[in-house]
């Protein structure tokens, strides 16, 4: 009796090309997170203190990664890009804090405020039930630092 196979096998072509839209794809949403990212602290003036501006360095940071990653997919390149994201993603978890922390500040102003327990106050804050600081914003820079982490894994020199 012949065997059959069921699973069917996909040529190294096919596999270099799916790759490479994999690749497009996360380089894409990179640079869109990037775009998302900057219009939003425009539009919130997100620039009135040196603290502020942590998020458009990190934005710069990207953004030149980004396009290091799309014009040179050498070994060096991947490293430095894979240090600027691990920045960003730091960069993005003080945000976060930075943002809680701000809430929390100014759950003093309610009257109930010590009544309330400590977790109770920490999760105000991070829920945005107190202040005005949006504590999930960063995370917009940690979704696209990791985004191009990824991309670093299917490079274009890839070999099937």
């Amino acid at each position: 009796m012949a065997s059959t196979s069921t699973s069917t096998s996909v040529k190294p072509a096919a596999r270099s090309t799916g790759r490479a839209v994999v690749r497009l794809g996360l380089l894409g949403l990179v640079a869109i997170g990037i775009m998302g990212a900057a219009l939003e602290l425009a539009f919130e003036r997100h620039w009135q203190s040196p603290v502020q501006l942590i998020p458009w360095v990190a934005l710069a940071l990207l953004g030149f990664a980004l396009v290091l990653l799309a014009l040179r997919d050498t070994p060096r390149a991947v490293t430095v890009v894979r240090v600027v994201a691990l920045a960003v993603l730091l960069a993005s978890a003080y945000g976060v804090f930075m943002h809680v922390s701000v809430n929390h500040g100014a759950g003093a102003a309610d009257p109930t405020w010590d009544t309330l327990s400590p977790l109770t106050q920490w999760w105000y804050a991070l829920t945005k039930s107190v202040g005005q600081a949006p504590p999930l914003a960063p995370g917009m820079l940690a979704q696209s630092a990791l985004l191009l982490s990824l991309a670093t894994l299917t490079s274009k020199t890839d070999r099937p």
